[in-house]
């Protein structure tokens, strides 16, 4: 089997390790190389990020066939088309053996071996088996869960979530406060879920309620260090972060889809408003969590 990354940076290099753990070879490509693939690819992670995957998809078509196995790694939304990852692949083709693979799992913990549980979305179940040999370690286990669409939208909201605690920690609140937004946050995804007619979605799997908790109170995350730094005035509202930033590109994209699914998402919109600078300090930003 021709095993492959698009994508190595610091969580591709992780899952790797983990390939690499169990004795699988792997080829790669990567954006900020200039690197294509180098063969045909029998099953690809898909670990870049998600404002690049189309690119990345139309750079390496030559190397994927309608039989390739795709594991999306990548969280969140593309600014300009507002759509998820599993919505991009879709576009460039119909791969029938789509997987996600989404959780709370950054990559340092990975590469430190510290004990991991991730989910494992599918549709088809043809190649869960392979993927967890692949995958599963002593310290990394993967539990299926049955659906991907309702994954990848937990992993784009949590993003967002992580910016408003981190902003909320740059404020001087606690965990009393953070504990709210991720409590709020996972109501919406519920909602959201909801207005999209995910019928599989499951709040309490890793990708769902462990990614929640784990991207909004760690400053491991970017999205939560963004946060910090607006809040600090270390990063200007509304300027395009230096290194990606998710939930960043998410703001953009939320409201459009909350407004075509004609669902209110306050907590969204609130996170919107810190990110464009509606929100200027601590009372500002106390009103309007208090108005959720």
């Amino acid at each position: 089997m021709n095993i492959a990354f698009i994508g190595l940076g610091n969580y591709g290099k992780a899952i790797a390790s983990l390939l690499e753990h169990n004795g699988y070879d792997y080829d790669y490509a990567e954006v900020a190389e200039n690197r294509l693939l180098s063969r045909k690819a029998d099953l690809v992670f898909l670990t870049v990020p998600t404002q690049f995957v189309r690119q990345a998809l139309k750079d390496n078509k030559q190397y994927l066939t309608d039989q390739t196995v795709i594991i999306n790694c990548s969280k969140g939304i593309e600014e300009n088309s507002h759509k998820m990852v599993h919505q991009i692949v879709r576009e460039h083709s119909r791969y029938p053996f789509y997987y996600s693979l989404m959780g709370p799992s950054f990559a340092s913990g990975i590469l430190d071996r510290d004990p991991t549980v991730v989910s494992l979305g599918y549709k088809r179940e043809e190649h869960v088996a392979t993927i967890k040999q692949l995958l599963e370690t002593p310290y990394f286990k993967v539990k299926e869960s049955k659906g991907y669409r309702a994954l990848e939208l937990a992993s784009t909201l949590k993003n967002l979530y992580a910016i408003l605690c981190g902003y909320a920690q740059g404020l001087g609140y606690g965990t009393n406060t953070q504990a709210q937004i991720i409590t709020l946050g996972l109501g919406e995804f519920r909602v959201m879920a909801k207005a999209l007619r995910l019928a599989d979605y499951e709040v309490t799997a890793p990708g769902v309620v462990g990614d929640m908790m784990m991207t909004c109170s760690s400053e491991e995350s970017r999205n939560f260090q963004y946060g910090l730094a607006l809040a600090s005035g270390e990063a200007k509202p509304g300027q395009t972060p230096i290194h990606t930033v998710e939930g960043y590109h998410t703001s953009h994209s939320i409201s459009i889809i909350a407004k075509e699914y004609s669902v209110k998402l306050p907590l969204a919109e609130l996170t919107s408003a810190v990110i464009s600078g509606k929100v200027k300090d601590k009372q500002q930003f106390q009103n309007f969590l208090q108005t959720i």
